[in-house]
């Protein structure tokens, strides 16, 4: 994984933890002025922004099949969900599910640049958050780097840390299993 550092990034021997109390300990008062409030915006939006889960993957094959893996239903159930319907095109829809639960995942095509760039939304079945489920985004860029495709999958807009956890776990195991199959599907040579 590459690791970029920018001018405002907080050195790492401050805690998550303790960054949040300072900005928990700064919001204003209900007497602030507007000012005041903008500010408070911004460091909600600050923290927010902390619930990103960003995974990073280098697999020895060309960004087409990484990208028509993720988009062509027949090769997308063979690593993730037990069926798909998709239509991949801006404004395009999905629905998918697994066997056995009687739920159905879904969301909608935002960007489509093949084979560069995929974003869609991500909105699971409300019995999977018991806290209410909400509509969150994937980004997944595929890159050909040094003769293999770096994916870098980023989904952001979780409002809870637990529900962030538990799809930072799924999502590795499941990469895994797209890596997995197309090394299989990689022509030898």
């Amino acid at each position: 994984m590459i690791r970029t550092r920018t001018k405002n990034r907080i050195p790492r021997w401050i805690s998550r933890a303790a960054v949040a109390l300072l900005l928990v300990a700064c919001v204003p008062g209900p007497a602030a002025s507007a000012q005041q409030d903008e500010g408070a915006t911004q460091r909600r939006a600050f923290l927010e922004t902390e619930r990103l889960i960003r995974l990073s993957m280098d697999i020895p094959v060309e960004p087409e099949l990484v990208f028509d893996a993720w988009t062509n239903a027949p090769q997308l159930v063979e690593w993730f969900p037990h069926w798909a319907e998709i239509t991949v095109t801006e404004g395009g829809t999905y629905r998918m599910g697994w066997d056995g639960i009687d739920a159905v995942w879904e969301g909608s095509f935002l960007e489509v640049d093949r084979p560069n760039l995929l974003v869609f939304t991500w909105n699971p079945p409300a019995e999977f958050f018991p806290g209410g489920a909400y509509e969150t985004t994937v980004r997944l860029t595929f890159e050909q780097v040094e003769g293999v495709t770096r994916m870098v999958l980023e989904h952001s807009g979780f409002r809870g840390t637990a529900e962030m956890e538990s799809t930072l776990e799924t999502w590795r195991a499941y990469l895994y299993n797209l890596r997995a199959l197309l090394l299989q599907q990689a022509p030898s040579g």
